[in-house]
């Protein structure tokens, strides 16, 4: 099986990467596609495969008010969290259309926290994109995997462009990189489960 699978320079899209090993994987690292920059994207040679993994965020600038989240920012956070998966399932689509199609959404989804509009758009946005999806192509297999708060370097990027506004958010409960990467493995070949929630 072909599997393709974004965010893998690390975290969990890394921790699938070495799961899959046994499946023909393609490791969409940021040096390989910057899936902020959408003409990248759009030029981007995507060949057939069997599944996509949408593992890809950002939220570069944020856990800051709106007005005050940096324009660039914004546009960085819904192109790689929303956009380009859009155009990279419309690219896979394109070759087989009963591929299967996996995105990671997050837990924000279930209710908005202030201060994280960017991120919690871009999230919500990619679940009611793969909800009508699955009514345009109902032989697509789908699945959503709602994620809550895991330690990554997802944080540590967060903040990188101030790193004075640095807030450690893994002080209670958390998810670890393995337990979430062993808990999409245990579903993601069963094509009877459409969503999965993982929280702490």
């Amino acid at each position: 099986m072909k599997i393709i699978i974004t965010g893998a320079n690390s975290g969990i899209g890394q921790g699938l990467v070495h799961k899959l090993q046994h499946h023909c994987v393609v490791a969409l690292t940021r040096q390989l596609l910057d899936l902020s920059n959408i003409s990248e994207v759009y030029a981007y040679n995507l060949d057939a495969a069997d599944m996509l993994i949408n593992c890809a965020a950002t939220d570069i600038g944020g856990k800051i008010d709106f007005v005050n989240h940096e324009t660039q920012c914004i546009i960085d956070i819904i192109n790689t969290n929303f956009l380009a998966p859009i155009l990279l399932t419309k690219k896979l689509l394109a070759n087989n259309k009963k591929c299967k199609i996996v995105n990671i959404t997050s837990t924000n989804n279930n209710r908005y926290w202030p201060n994280d509009l960017a991120y919690s758009l871009s999230k919500q946005s990619l679940a009611n994109f793969g909800n009508m999806l699955q009514i345009e192509y109902p032989d697509i297999s789908y699945l959503e995997i709602r994620l809550g708060l895991t330690k990554t370097k997802f944080n540590d990027n967060r903040y990188r462009l101030s790193p004075e506004r640095f807030s450690d958010v893994y002080q209670n409960s958390y998810l670890d990189i393995d337990t979430v990467v062993e808990k999409i493995i245990s579903v993601l070949f069963d094509s009877s489960v459409k969503f999965i929630e993982i929280s702490p």
